[in-house]
């Protein structure tokens, strides 16, 4: 599998996606970008779509690029300490129902909403 790095520029028609060592070409959104990006490789070169990953790299400007790559930082943490949450949740809620505890009783032990315990332990 052949992997193409795509930086994608905000202009005011659309995306402008430079595809390194292959061209130039754009897409009216960023949503459509990769499948673009991947058609006009594939036209280019005369390869198999199902040849050709595209790493595409949107680009702004340089303050919202970099405070985007700390928010994507910052969802990807937070969604590991959810994981890490559940894990333990669930052990813990195991643990305490077999001690005899309600799901209300262990929501209040935990401090934690039961609408929230819930979500971790079946959502």
């Amino acid at each position: 599998m052949a992997l193409y790095e795509v930086h994608a520029r905000k202009w005011e028609n659309g995306w402008e996606l430079q595809v390194a060592d292959v061209g130039v070409t754009w897409s009216p959104s960023l949503v459509e970008a990769s499948a673009r990006a991947k058609e006009f490789v594939c036209a280019q070169l005369s390869l198999d779509e199902r040849t050709v990953h595209i790493d595409l790299q949107p680009q702004v400007n340089k303050d919202l690029d970099q405070l985007a790559v700390e928010a994507r930082r910052a969802v990807h943490m937070a969604d590991e300490a959810t994981r890490i949450a559940t894990v333990k949740v669930r052990e813990i809620v195991q643990g305490l129902t077999e001690a005899g505890l309600s799901l209300p009783d262990i929501a209040q032990y935990l401090e934690v909403p039961q609408r929230r315990l819930e979500e971790l332990l079946y959502g």
